[in-house]
Parts: C-alpha cells; structure tokens; sequence
C-alpha cells in the first residue's frame, strides 16, 4: 500500500441500556485509538467516524461502513476498532467448517449485537486494499474465522472466542489492546527499525510483548466484561490473513 488514505470507524460502548451492563473507559478506547491513527499514521480527522455510547448502533456502524465503501479505494486501509462487550450466541444452523462449535462470537452494540458472519457481510462490499479489525471485547478471536477471509484484511483480537477480556484498570481503559495499539501507533513504538512505516509483523510483535507483560488473567482481583465464571487465560489473538508479515500497514507522521 502507497499513497493512500486511512479511513476508520471507532466505537466503544460504556454507558449501555439500563445500568448493570455498563463497562468502564471503553468509550474511551474508542478515542485513544482514533487518535493514535490521526498522531501516528497521518488519518485525516474528516476520515473517522466516531461511535460511542448510543451513538453505537447497528445502524449507524453499517451507515459509517456504507460511507467508507463509497469513498475507499485500493490504495487506501480502512480500520474497525470495537471496545465494549462480547457474547456467544447459538447458530441456528448449527456447527459449520469455520464455527464447529455451533456458536456465533458477537460485539454487543447499544441497541443490539451483532454477530461476525454479519460482520463479515457488512465488510463485503469495501474495496480498501488493507482492512485492519481490531476488537477488544470477550470472546473476540472467534471473529477471526469469518471476517478475515478475504485477501487484504488482518485481524488483532483481545482474547481467544472462548475466554473473556479483563478491564485493564490500571491503564484506566476498558481493554489492554486499546492501549496497546495507541503506544504502537500513535506513538510509534511499533515502528522498530524507525523507517516510517509499520509493518504487519512489527504491529504484532509489539502488542504481544506488551500482552506478555501486562496482561495476567490469574488475579482474583481482576476484572472481566462478563458476569459469569473467568474463562481463564487472556491471550492476544493475531490474524494475518493474507497479509504479509513484511507487508506495510501504516505510514508514520514523522
């Protein structure tokens, strides 16, 4: 990718329905890494769509997408940043080759969720060369099967599709990869040998030292986005696709 532009749509839930539902910080997410994208890889403020709260709906994540698609091309990257609550639902077709489990992982917007094969068909008609997805929600990973099937897209997810994600309270954040991403891109620590660009493999290698170091799911003090049982270790899910590992992401603002 060359001399494209960066389009993004941003959205973090804190504030749901009701009170017993809401997360801390996310909505916050939403920003820290909208900014990051404009601070560290040059994203035009007027190429970012914004969603928190109940501004999170699933008609206006599929507004914002309907916009990227009329505007993006194949020198562009579109990035998908979600922070806010995972689940599981029951497939009502039951198991398939990419969910044999017989389960849909979902992102839970504020007026409904919305499940990773309709992720997938929402992303279908984008025509930007380099699609990066990034979720920090329970059970996360699980979207990896579905939406990054398509050549051109990589995903990063805050945990495996069956293990929840914590709230990364020392960081005041809703999730680990929120901050994670924000230092790699926005400050630029991804960018190891300090040439201008991240590539995939730097974006990697540099979230999942951070997960390795700070990211500890065995604390009984900690806490997850889901009102049952921890589901045990959190660990970084990384999804190239057919992405390259030397294949440029993003291009600094140096």
């Amino acid at each position: 990718r060359s001399g494209g532009r960066t389009f993004g749509i941003f959205a973090g839930i804190s504030d749901y329905p009701g009170t017993e539902n809401d997360l801390d910080f996310t909505a916050a997410d939403a920003i820290r890494v909208r900014d990051a994208l404009i601070r560290g890889a040059g994203m035009r403020p007027e190429d970012a769509v914004t969603l928190t709260d109940a501004d999170a709906t699933v008609a206006n994540v599929a507004r914002a997408v309907a916009d990227i698609v009329s505007r993006a091309g194949p020198d562009d990257t579109f990035v998908f940043f979600y922070s806010g609550h995972g689940d599981r639902v029951e497939r009502a077709a039951g198991p398939e080759i990419s969910d044999p489990d017989a389960l849909d992982e979902t992102i839970v917007l504020y007026d409904a969720q919305m499940r990773d094969d309709e992720l997938r068909d929402l992303f279908a008609s984008i025509r930007a060369g380099t699609t990066l997805l990034f979720l920090d929600s329970c059970f996360s990973g699980g979207f990896a099967k579905d939406v990054i099937s398509v050549p051109g897209r990589m995903g990063m997810f805050s945990s495996e599709e069956d293990v929840t994600s914590q709230v990364a309270v020392k960081f005041r954040a809703g999730g680990y990869l929120s901050v994670f991403l924000s230092e790699a891109i926005g400050d630029g620590l991804a960018d190891e040998d300090g040439d201008g660009s991240i590539t995939a493999i730097e974006l990697s290698e540099y979230v999942h030292y951070r997960y390795r170091n700070d990211v500890k799911s065995t604390n009984p003090n900690d806490f997850v986005r889901t009102g049952g049982r921890r589901s045990g270790y959190q660990h970084l899910v990384v999804d190239r696709g057919s992405v390259g590992p030397y294949d440029i992401l993003l291009t600094r603002s140096l």
